[in-house]
């Protein structure tokens, strides 16, 4: 496949990248600064930015699935997530490509019955806004034509992977509040061919 990575210079895109790369497939870096990643066979680097709706599409067409790993540096997302989608998604229904793959959390569902009472706290004050905005790109996503999937991971942990995470679609799996962040590049890595969690939203922890 031409997969192209938003956020790819993060480190769940990095991770996104590489995995993207070991399984085959043809692998466009989507960053603001170009410097911050190196070509290399089967990998391009192409300067865009998800709140530039032109340079989203320019570097979108000619694509077979995209993949969204974008994320603020800090707590809070000034509309990054919801000005994303709307560049995404225009983008790709323009230039015919239908596959889409994003990475929100699970703090996105507010009422998830397996969030401990200490996350759920955390969720509704210091992270309200974060999450708020990913629920709000999920609904223009979602309200679109576009093949999506919305991964919601746990908190990303740089553990080494071990292919024993569980997943559930639209819920946390009981006691889950972790996942290694190599396990979710290759859970969606796998999921570019094997297409089981189509307009779902596959919630991933340990």
């Amino acid at each position: 496949m031409k997969v192209i990575v938003f956020g790819a210079a993060g480190r769940a895109g990095r991770a996104i990248v590489t995995e993207a790369l070991a399984a085959g497939h043809d692998v466009t870096a989507a960053v603001r600064d170009p410097a911050k990643l190196s070509a290399a066979d089967r990998l391009t680097v192409a300067r865009a930015d998800v709140r530039d709706p032109d340079s989203v599409r320019a570097v979108v067409a000619g694509r077979d699935a995209v993949i969204s790993a974008i994320g603020p540096a800090g707590r809070h997302a000034h509309g990054l997530y919801s000005d994303a989608a709307r560049a995404i998604v225009p983008a790709m229904q323009s230039t015919g490509v239908s596959r889409l793959i994003v990475i929100t959390s699970s703090g996105v569902r507010r009422d998830d019955p397996n969030h401990a009472l200490w996350y759920r706290c955390l969720a509704r004050t210091l992270m309200n806004e974060l999450y708020g905005d990913m629920r709000l790109m999920e609904s223009i996503i979602s309200e679109s034509a576009v093949d999506w999937t919305f991964v919601r991971p746990t908190r990303l942990t740089d553990d080494p992977p071990t292919a024993a995470y569980r997943v559930q679609n639209g819920e946390t799996p009981s006691g889950g509040w972790k996942v290694p962040v190599l396990d979710v590049a290759r859970f969606i890595v796998e999921e570019l061919d094997g297409h089981r969690w189509s307009r779902s939203a596959p919630t991933l922890a340990q």
